[in-house]
């Protein structure tokens, strides 16, 4: 195939794909931003238990939504505007009751769950979350319609990272505020619901008309569920064996590695709309090709990437502060699971998207099980370096089985190598 890097595809995918880009680095810098601040502030322990309470909203976050959001995205593809819109209010209306019962069970059972991770202070930081979260469940909706809706503009600002570096200004500036990382995200939430009820899709009550909808759904939200406790087992294993300042040292480690996949991010948000829109117009060819110029996008930049992190990732690290630098052989480890997601390409939104989210769920089963029981192992023996193994081999094992899975079920090859 002859690349043509003038012609109106290219440059259609390179000019949305460029705006998230810019405004993922701008979300990534106050990501970064605010690990550095509140670690320098607080203390890495602080850092580990907001580290700890994050994963825990964005599991119930997932639950809540239980793959409204996926049927979501491919459906508005498929709707005019006020179709798209009316769906949309429904959808918001599910996952407020939703997350708002999950929120209550959370809130009652704080205590317990501090117990047994024998982490103090977590109860209290566990309540805030459980407040948290039927906010950021909508947050997260409304931001997934502006996607669909190819907002790119605003999907990019209604990132999580984006307010992050509001809030590191906020711990910097004003340490002795005390009501600590989850207060003020708790504060951002609010103020985002506030922004989805006076811009975006408002509250409907014919949201049981999306029973329809429901076994498409549900395989999404077991693919989307297994993914993010794959995502986030290492984080919550190393907080069952080891202590909070271990949890803080992995994730900045872990949030450097994800570098190389900022394209991929950047990418894939532009083109999942058009993937279930060329695949319902059963263009093959056109989408054969839209998938190949993300893959090459994808290379070009994630290869580099990933040698900068493992010749240079001490600098990286040294950031972040004194100590930080032993982590090297941890960022190597993850990077190398990181460029193998980013060369394998979109694989699950080839599933996800041409109605193939059964094959998509079953992937992620074989992979929580892998990789959860490689953490259980490895951890308690290996440390750190048990939960980075575990994370990039069965992210490296996912992909590939995604890939391969993809192209048997629609003929789409995703790898740049496989043509």
């Amino acid at each position: 195939m002859t690349i043509k890097f003038l012609n109106s595809e290219w440059k259609s995918l390179l000019e949305s794909s460029s705006l998230v880009m810019v405004l993922k680095i701008l979300g990534a810098l106050g990501g970064y931003a605010f690990v550095w601040a509140v670690i320098n502030v607080y203390g890495s322990k602080s850092y580990g238990v907001f580290e700890v309470a994050f994963t825990f909203l964005s599991i119930l976050a997932t639950l809540s939504k239980w793959g409204s959001d996926g049927i979501m995205m491919r459906e508005i593809a498929k709707m005019n505007r006020q179709e798209g819109w009316d769906f949309a209010r429904k959808i918001q209306s599910f996952v407020g009751i939703s997350s708002f019962l999950i929120g209550v069970i959370l809130f009652f059972s704080a205590n317990s769950v501090e117990e047994f991770l024998n982490e103090d202070g977590l109860a209290y930081v566990l309540r805030l979350v459980a407040f948290t979260l039927p906010f950021f469940s909508l947050f997260q909706i409304h931001s997934e319609y502006l996607r669909a809706r190819k907002n790119w503009l605003l999907y990019g600002v209604f990132q999580t990272s984006f307010f992050l570096g509001l809030i590191s200004i906020l711990v910097y500036v004003l340490p002795e505020f005390k009501m600590g990382p989850m207060g003020f995200l708790l504060g951002v939430s609010i103020l985002a619901f506030i922004s989805i009820r006076r811009n975006g899709p408002l509250f409907i009550n014919s949201w049981p008309s999306l029973k329809v909808y429901a076994p498409s759904a549900t395989s999404m939200f077991l693919t989307g569920a297994l993914f993010m406790i794959m995502s986030w087992s290492d984080t919550l294993a190393l907080s069952y064996f080891l202590d909070a300042e271990d949890v803080a040292n992995y994730r900045v480690a872990f949030k450097i590695a994800t570098l190389i996949t900022f394209t991929q991010f950047a990418v894939n948000a532009q083109i999942a709309p058009q993937i279930s829109a060329l695949w319902s117009q059963q263009k093959r060819t056109e989408l054969q090709s839209l998938i190949y110029r993300a893959s090459l996008i994808n290379t070009i930049i994630g290869i580099p990437l990933f040698l900068v992190l493992v010749f240079f990732g001490e600098l990286f690290l040294s950031i972040f502060g004194e100590g930080f630098e032993s982590l090297l052989h941890i960022l190597r480890i993850l990077s190398f699971g990181q460029v193998v997601n980013a060369l394998c390409g979109p694989v699950m939104y080839i599933l996800n998207m041409t109605g193939n989210e059964n094959h998509a769920r079953n992937t992620m089963v074989g992979a929580v099980i892998l990789n959860i029981t490689a953490n259980i192992i490895f951890i308690p023996i290996y440390g750190l370096l048990g939960a980075a193994w575990a994370t990039s081999c069965s992210m490296i094992l996912w992909n590939i089985w995604a890939l391969i899975v993809g192209y048997r079920r629609t003929g789409i090859r995703t790898l740049i190598f496989w043509r």
